[in-house]
């Protein structure tokens, strides 16, 4: 009887110290994923506000700036200057290009009319400045749009359209 008895001992601690080691697994793994999620978020938080500041710049040297944010680590940010379109990329909080091309017209924010776009979920947005001289006004969008809906489908807002132009002439967004 003895020896049975040393032997159910033996089991259950083996059962105990599986549930333990299981437990403990399974706890490590919840704190990794939980710091991946965190640290993705951070990632994000910190392009937003290095972008925005960025266009902040942009805008008070320029007068003009226009930027397309994702939901993500990069977004694309562009101005025009005599006769220019100079664009920079910013991927993870950092400027990771800077282009310009040749440019004969610019993106119209006064033609913008709200009716034109839909409310959307998940989708990248859209934002733009204009500083216009000559009324001493400011001039603000920031439409929350599908770019790639856009660019298969179109649209009928002329801010949309010269959008859709410029992102396909200017490469501003890769698909």
């Amino acid at each position: 009887m003895d020896l049975f008895s040393n032997f159910n001992v033996m089991n259950n601690l083996n059962k105990i110290s599986r549930l333990v080691i299981s437990r403990c697994v399974f706890i490590i793994f919840l704190c990794l994923c939980s710091g991946c999620h965190t640290s993705f978020y951070s990632q994000v938080k910190k392009n937003q506000k290095f972008s925005t500041r960025i266009y902040k710049k942009y805008l008070n040297e320029y007068d003009n700036v226009s930027m397309l944010s994702s939901i993500g680590n990069s977004s694309v940010i562009w101005y025009y200057s005599n006769g220019k379109i100079n664009i920079t990329d910013i991927k993870k909080a950092k400027i990771f290009s800077v282009r310009e091309f040749s440019c004969d017209s610019i993106l119209n924010i006064k033609d913008y009319k709200q009716e034109c776009f839909n409310e959307c979920l998940d989708a990248e947005g859209f934002e733009s400045s204009f500083y216009d001289k000559k009324t001493d006004s400011l001039y603000h969008v920031y439409i929350c749009l599908d770019i790639r809906n856009l660019m298969i489908n179109g649209s009928d807002c002329p801010v949309a359209k010269e959008l859709r132009e410029h992102i396909i002439k200017y490469k501003l967004r890769e698909f």
